[in-house]
């Protein structure tokens, strides 16, 4: 596993849309990246989904984020553990996320890149 920045496809060059995660790449969904995002992450993408008429919204009780795009068929997302991290696993396997290419320097997180 390891940290890299990732979009979705087609919304790589619009800067909030890119995102750091925690990736296996061996691991996807029909050619797309399989992410998993800390919660600060999350909230971040939360501030431009409205902008495509989605929204991510948190279940404290849970520890879920639940999508509100279609609502006779909404997507959750709980968190899980993994290296001894809290993440989400936000669209891992149902949407097309894609690699950015460049630094992947801490967007919002103190963990390392892989940028030595």
């Amino acid at each position: 596993m390891q940290w890299t920045n990732v979009a979705i496809s087609d919304l790589e060059s619009r800067p909030e849309c890119v995102h750091r995660a925690y990736i296996d790449p061996e691991d996807t969904w029909n050619g797309w990246a399989c992410p998993y995002f800390e919660k600060p992450e999350v909230e971040r993408m939360a501030a431009w989904l409205h902008d495509f008429d989605d929204s991510l919204v948190f279940d404290e009780t849970t520890d879920t984020f639940t999508t509100t795009y279609d609502p006779d068929a909404p997507e959750s997302f709980a968190g899980i553990d993994i290296d001894g991290m809290h993440l989400y696993p936000i669209g891992n396997g149902s949407w097309t996320w894609t690699i950015v290419e460049g630094p992947t320097g801490s967007l919002t997180s103190n963990h390392p890149s892989n940028d030595s």
